[in-house]
């Protein structure tokens, strides 16, 4: 029987195939493509690094404001502010940085900041329970 391997890096995990789109893009065309591709969140790149990120319960505030998301363009509503980690970072570490910025999904970059995948809290969640299979 040959020895499990462990999960214990964001790297192993990451969703690699990412949704985004352009700063120009409208809310309506973020959203779209969020439901087609069955995912939480888009993020908002130029040149394959992130500058915002829009997820779901942001469109929720969009509603609650009456905003024309046909009109209103990705680069005035996205946060700007994207909390990410690289592919090396540990799953409990990922685990304490979406808990300290109250956030559900969490880019992977490399070093030069380049977008490589996503890792959402139901990965996480998902990866400790598998983990904690292997120990018992």
């Amino acid at each position: 029987m040959g020895k499990a391997e462990l999960v214990d890096e964001i790297g192993q995990i990451m969703v690699k195939r990412v949704v985004t789109v352009g700063p120009e893009a409208s809310l309506a065309t973020a959203a779209r493509l969020m439901v087609k591709n069955r995912v939480g969140c888009v993020v908002v790149a130029k040149n394959r690094r992130p500058v915002g990120i829009i997820t779901e319960s942001d469109f929720i505030r969009f509603a609650s404001i009456g905003c024309d998301t046909e009109e209103v363009k990705a680069k005035d509503y996205m946060k700007k502010r994207v909390v990410s980690c690289n592919p090396s970072c540990h799953i409990v570490d990922a685990l304490m940085i979406m808990k300290r910025h109250g956030i559900r999904h969490l880019p992977v970059v490399t070093k030069a900041r380049r977008l490589l995948g996503m890792i959402s809290l139901r990965d996480l969640v998902a990866a400790c329970q598998l983990t904690s299979m292997y120990l018992i």
